[in-house]
């Protein structure tokens, strides 16, 4: 999902993080999403609260599916390796 940078008004991303990819994988990667500043690439970092009421509400429901995400992997994972013989 796009936002728009509430500064120059061009499209902004969620920030990444190599590092937390490489030490958690999947689960270090989603939730750095979730919980990472997003990213402007004319303006840099932007906090969350300069973005507009109705994005933060957008912005917060996204953070949650991520976080979700997170969880069903990890949940997956545990199941994945408890079953296997």
């Amino acid at each position: 999902m796009a936002y728009k940078c509430p500064r120059c008004g061009k499209a902004v991303q969620r920030g990444y993080s190599g590092g937390a990819q490489a030490t958690a994988g999947l689960v270090g990667a989603l939730f750095y999403a979730a919980f990472g500043a997003f990213e402007c690439k004319s303006c840099g970092k932007i906090a969350r609260n300069e973005f507009p009421p109705e994005d933060r509400k957008k912005i917060l429901l996204g953070s949650m599916l991520l976080v979700v995400s997170a969880i069903a992997v990890t949940i997956g994972l545990i199941a994945l390796l408890v079953n296997m013989k």
